[in-house]
């Protein structure tokens, strides 16, 4: 089998930084959430993680500046911009040995750079909430990824995960039809996979939008035991799955 290797792979004896990205053509899908969740998670096992804010709604970019005015920025994370193909390429260049990962909130439209972001990283993710428009969003990142690798060889490795899950919720019919939706994408060839662990609509997620920090920071009240339990699950299986995907890469 051909091997490939990501932008994060060791050149020399140089450790480059993991780039994740955060890709959904919905705008409000809640790429921004699930980027600050993970990144409080990985802060907290001691990895330096920079976030690249490449969306024009700059949600991540004002929740950073938010927790610089309400003094609660967290240890290990950076925060900067792209808003072209060239600022990423620059933010990736200058950073890419000082940080352990590099998780990148795309922009929610098709354009030529979220094209840039997914060929910059070796993992995509997407979240899907349990309504059509973003199970279509989320199923048109599948397909881009998918064109990026056949065009260029790469391995770049794509996950799904549900957000905003509630109990009542789990019986409507959206959330019902995303398992399927992926495993009929699978079945068609297109290398995608739905993680186990899903994201529940919780308030404390909303909350730390507001300059709170990061998860991780907030007093470990019952409802932050859960979420953070939750979040932990989501970082544990991204990284599980990441391993499979690099050795069968190596095989």
């Amino acid at each position: 089998m051909k091997q490939t290797q990501s932008p994060s792979a060791f050149k020399g004896s140089i450790k480059m930084s993991r780039i994740y990205a955060a890709v959904s053509n919905k705008g409000g899908a809640g790429k921004t959430t699930l980027v600050t969740l993970a990144a409080g998670e990985y802060a907290l096992r001691n990895e330096r993680v920079l976030l690249i804010d490449a969306d024009s709604r700059q949600n991540l970019s004002g929740w950073w500046r938010l927790c610089h005015n309400k003094q609660n920025v967290p240890d290990n994370i950076e925060v900067t911009t792209a808003s072209t193909s060239r600022t990423l390429e620059t933010a990736i260049e200058r950073f890419a040995t000082s940080f352990d990962l590099i998780v990148i909130d795309a922009p929610g439209v098709d354009s030529s750079l979220q094209t840039s972001i997914i060929r910059a990283s070796e993992l995509v993710i997407s979240p899907i909430q349990p309504a059509i428009k973003e199970i279509e969003a989320a199923g048109q990142a599948i397909a881009m990824v998918n064109e990026i690798n056949d065009e260029a060889g790469t391995q770049i490795q794509h996950l799904n995960v549900r957000t905003r899950v509630t109990i009542p919720g789990r019986n409507l019919e959206a959330y019902r039809y995303i398992r399927p939706f992926v495993a009929g994408l699978q079945q068609a060839a297109y290398r995608t996979a739905l993680l186990d662990t899903e994201l529940f609509e919780r308030n404390i997620y909303r909350a730390i939008q507001n300059g709170l920090g990061t998860l991780q920071m907030q007093d470990l009240t019952d409802s932050v035991r859960k979420a953070r339990a939750e979040v932990q699950a989501l970082v544990n299986e991204i990284e599980s799955k990441r391993s499979i995907h690099l050795k069968g890469i190596a095989a």
